[in-house]
């Protein structure tokens, strides 16, 4: 009863966002809270949001087919069928920022192969078709049709989540100056986010065969390092801030997983807790780089200390789309699983 509900929800919740988006169709981009000094907005937070779960769970996919750990199999079609969801609405969000969505086709004709936005188009479907390959049962459970399969699917996932990092480092002056360690920060925490869906599937599901804390406490580690790192360069330098709230987020996060470890290893409720806080810790971030990065000063200094500090506020319209994105990925991976076993028990 409770499955139906949230499906019922979150279905009506894709319904109004796609009102929304006809208004937006009708007005232009006039609804959303954009202007000059920030052109990426709620949309863009979004779609990198998104793309990190998919990619970071398109990596444990492709891990977990590669050297054949069977306790995760079903975890692992599970993860697929959310990976390509994810993608799918990562990729409606582009399209709400463009304005008009058939406006993405300019950028695949363009051919300016030096815009990462370029290469972005192209692993986003790479991505989905090779989740698509999976999910049709076309992949063996072993040989090298399965293993050359993994090798892809690790290369293009982690090639579509580093492409965000150049995303952002090819649009700011001060380059990697302004943020030396937001190429491991990126793929951190697309690790770390991916991860953390996966466990609440796990324990939404009953699967429990394995450490699943244990892991999601590797990579919170992982996902610290470069945010300290950040934290301390940002002191020392003018040229990038870190959201202090974000690093005791984190390492909150970080001692719930100890505490899990040494005082309830087969503990569900803090793991789940944590993997909730963590994808709320990865929102955080993708919205503090989305904004940090645009902050810069349109008129020179010394004038532009007088300038007033540019703030971004998304509308009731931004948020609506964004959350019905949300939703639409929870419906849209249960359809798929559903199909799934359909086509599988025929």
């Amino acid at each position: 009863m409770l499955y139906w509900i949230i499906i019922a929800a979150t279905v009506l919740l894709s319904v109004m966002a796609g009102l929304v988006f006809l208004k937006q169709l009708r007005s232009g981009l006039s609804t959303t809270a954009l202007h000059d000094t920030f052109n990426w907005g709620l949309y863009i937070q979004g779609f990198f949001y998104l793309s990190a779960m998919a990619g970071g769970i398109l990596v444990f996919v492709a891990v977990a087919t590669l050297f054949e750990i069977e306790a995760v199999r079903r975890l692992v079609e599970i993860g697929a069928a959310v990976s390509l969801s994810c993608l799918i609405c990562a990729g409606a969000l582009i399209g709400a920022d463009l304005g008009k969505p058939f406006r993405g086709m300019k950028i695949l004709t363009g051919k300016n192969f030096a815009s990462p936005m370029t290469w972005d188009f192209f692993m986003l479907p790479l991505c989905g078709v090779l989740n698509i390959v999976f999910l049709l049962g076309i992949i063996p459970a072993s040989g090298v049709l399965k293993i050359v399969w993994s090798i892809l699917c690790l290369v293009a996932a982690l090639a579509y989540v580093m492409i965000h990092t150049l995303f952002f480092l090819s649009r700011v002056g001060a380059g990697f100056r302004s943020q030396p360690f937001l190429g491991l920060d990126t793929l951190a925490q697309s690790l770390w986010g991916g991860m953390a869906l996966m466990t609440l599937i796990a324990v939404a599901t009953g699967i429990r065969e394995h450490n699943l804390a244990g892991i999601l406490l590797i990579l919170t580690i992982l996902a610290l390092i470069p945010i300290a790192g950040s934290y301390i360069v940002s002191l020392t330098s003018t040229g990038s801030e870190v959201n202090s709230k974000i690093i005791f987020l984190d390492t909150f996060i970080l001692l719930i997983l100890i505490a899990t470890q040494i005082v309830s290893p087969q503990n569900a409720f803090l793991p789940a807790l944590a993997s909730v806080l963590i994808l709320v810790a990865v929102f955080l971030e993708k919205s503090h780089l989305m904004r940090q990065y645009q902050m810069s000063p349109t008129v020179p200094f010394p004038y532009s200390q007088f300038d007033e500090v540019p703030s971004y506020k998304p509308t009731a319209a931004e948020w609506m789309l964004v959350l019905g994105s949300l939703g639409a990925c929870v419906w849209l991976s249960s359809g798929i699983i559903y199909l799934k076993t359909l086509v599988g028990g025929g």
